[in-house]
């Protein structure tokens, strides 16, 4: 495999010896990857469960946190990006662990509810800078017909860390194990990667700025492409749905009177269905059109959701092995429309303008995400958790039977 041959960059093509040691450090990094997404998922699964066991806190405070949790990066990541594309890619990583590491110490030892929830807030600003930082970094050590395959890689290792990192943390809380100093443990192993993926400065890269406003180009690349806009709006609205019910979760599962640790075996749940999703999606897309596939999604999302609602408003009790396997079927729904939203990107945007509109389109699917759990936890507090879930369920079907019934508009 050619390390790096991108004309483009002005760098020319490496020895066979900096072959060699490019896909060594490539191994490396995939590795330090491999930590940070096992940190991520561990924070995530822990807070959560902190919040709702330890210090009993109600359902909007749910939705705050879940809010501080995200924020950062709907203010803060285009800012960020900016200062890694400036800055040394790998020297951003070490700090964004260290901060990690912070972050997670204070959350284990954090005296009031108020510390805690800022700390929340600290974790989701380091959780900002590996993604720019490591795309930075593969695209440096890796050539053009290297990425898809890299990109396959990373993706298997996210799901893994989500599927396996969550049931760890489950553990953790089960054992009564200081599951935040073990994630600050993760962090500085992170760390003790990193020196060692130094690479030879490069000329820097020379971009040109689109000429119009960053909205502007969005707009335009999905006016201009019907089935592109289709997938974004269904997508984006699961979103919606997701952030609407999820931070609810942990409370719903506790007012069943399910044992500590739950909330991580679902969320490892969720990520063995999208793993599924991900060996079955290449035949799927062959064999059906993204109309159907966006249905499909949809309608599979919204039953796992709405019959864990409808089973409570029916008074019957729900075996752990059921909820369980609902959620294996969640994940499978939703991971479905993240890629195909990925491969409607891909195959209907113009490559000049595929990191403007995914990025724009990140954000405002984090804003959404940001605001559901405000929204869901309001409608909790007047109403019950399960009617949450229940509107979340409808509303999602709703979305299916849309993306299949009503037809694409074609182009004039």
């Amino acid at each position: 495999m050619k390390a790096i041959g991108d004309g483009d960059m002005g760098i020319q093509s490496p020895t066979i010896r900096q072959t060699i040691i490019f896909d060594r450090r490539a191994t490396l990094f995939s590795s330090s990857r491999a930590v940070g997404a096992a940190i991520l998922w561990i924070d995530f699964t822990l807070i959560f469960e902190s919040l709702a066991f330890r210090w009993n806190v109600d359902a909007i405070v749910i939705g705050f946190a879940m809010t501080f949790y995200g924020v950062p990066g709907v203010l803060a990541g285009p800012w960020v990006g900016a200062l890694v594309d400036r800055k040394c890619p790998w020297l951003m990583l070490r700090w964004s662990y260290l901060i990690r590491a912070a972050a997670a110490l204070a959350l284990w030892r954090a005296p009031t509810l108020a510390i805690f929830l800022f700390c929340v807030a600290l974790k989701g600003f380091a959780n900002l800078i590996p993604g720019p930082a490591e795309q930075q970094l593969f695209r440096r050590l890796l050539a053009n017909d290297a990425l898809p395959g890299n990109a396959s890689k990373i993706t298997l290792i996210d799901q893994m860390a989500k599927l396996i990192a969550p049931l760890a943390a489950a553990l953790l809380a089960t054992w009564h194990l200081p599951g935040f100093a073990i994630s600050a443990a993760l962090s500085l192993a992170g760390i003790l990667l990193l020196p060692r993926l130094r690479i030879p400065e490069r000329k820097p890269m020379t971009t040109t700025a689109p000429a119009r406003p960053v909205w502007a180009v969005f707009h335009s690349v999905l006016k201009g492409h019907a089935l592109l806009r289709r997938v974004f709006v269904v997508t984006l609205c699961q979103a919606f749905v997701l952030g609407f019910y999820d931070a609810l979760l942990a409370l719903f599962l506790k007012a069943r009177g399910y044992p500590d640790g739950t909330f991580g075996s679902i969320v490892g749940c969720t990520a063995a269905g999208a793993i599924l999703g991900t060996f079955g999606f290449k035949m799927a897309v062959r064999r059906w059109s993204p109309t159907h596939l966006l249905a499909m999604s949809s309608l599979l999302f919204g039953i796992t959701v709405l019959t864990p609602a409808m089973l409570v408003y029916a008074k019957v009790h729900i075996p752990l092995i059921v909820m369980l396997a609902l959620w294996v079927g969640n994940g499978l729904g939703y991971g479905i429309g993240v890629m195909l939203m990925m491969l409607s990107f891909q195959r209907y945007c113009p490559r000049d303008a595929l990191g403007t509109v995914t990025s724009t389109g990140r954000s405002l699917q984090l804003l959404l995400m940001i605001v559901a759990p405000l929204i869901g936890g309001a409608l909790s507090n007047v109403t019950s958790i399960e009617f949450v879930f229940l509107c979340a369920g409808a509303s999602a079907i709703s979305l299916g039977l849309f993306a299949r019934v009503v037809p694409v508009a074609q182009p004039a």
